[in-house]
């Protein structure tokens, strides 16, 4: 069944464009879904490495007071000997 009316004529030229041109198309819908991902990627990077810089100053702080900690608590009390009794 062929449809010639009016009103199909134009909606048949665009189908005769997409299937005239489908590579073209394909290329620069994938170039544009390339850049969409470059850009979502490169702002996930950037998120990471900001929150790893954090994790390190925080790991940094806390390995710090560890230590103090571990100095307070780790040096010799004085305790009485038997000479001196």
């Amino acid at each position: 069944m062929r449809y010639t009316t009016h009103m199909c004529k134009p909606f048949r030229d665009y189908l005769g464009l997409l299937r005239d041109y489908t590579r073209e198309l394909i290329t620069f819908g994938g170039f544009g879904l390339m850049c969409f991902v470059y850009t979502d990627f490169r702002q996930l990077a950037q998120d990471q490495s900001t929150t790893a810089a954090r994790t390190v100053e925080v790991l940094r702080a806390m390995d710090n007071r560890l230590l103090i900690l571990e100095q307070h608590t780790l040096l010799p009390q004085p305790t009485a000997t038997p000479s001196s009794l």
